[in-house]
């Protein structure tokens, strides 16, 4: 009866960029992003926050909850950079990283990873990463 709209035609959350499902004015997915999105807002009016700032942590959260995801049942674990990217995890964005005889690890909080040969990646927990 009704036709889905193509993915590219479908209008996006202003907050998290997800499609929209209902009505034609609709800004936002649900209440936890028009919350978060005002959140924001007043945060970067009072305090003048960067556009890119929220973008950013969107990112890293992304990251981490993917690797969190992977660890769940092994930990470490060896996993494909394509599988990585396929789920949406961005390399560009860390929060520290560690140097070790074995190689650089680049952490997202408590979960890192360190490039292997042939397109591999490793992926360990490591909570002395984020001690304040």
């Amino acid at each position: 009866m009704f036709e889905e709209k193509p993915d590219e035609l479908k209008k996006l959350c202003h907050f998290c960029e997800k499609p929209l499902e209902g009505r034609a004015d609709q800004r936002y997915c649900n209440d936890d992003c028009r919350s978060a999105a005002r959140r924001f807002r007043k945060k970067r009016e009072k305090w003048d926050e960067p556009d890119y700032i929220p973008k950013i942590h969107r990112i890293l959260q992304r990251n981490y909850q993917i690797i969190e995801n992977q660890l769940r049942h092994e930990n470490p674990v060896t996993v494909s950079k394509s599988l990585l990217l396929e789920l949406g995890f961005d390399f560009r964005f860390f929060t520290s990283n560690l140097q070790t005889k074995s190689g650089i690890y680049y952490f997202c909080y408590a979960f890192g990873w360190k490039s292997l040969e042939n397109g591999k990646i490793l992926l360990v927990e490591n909570f002395d990463q984020v001690d304040i």
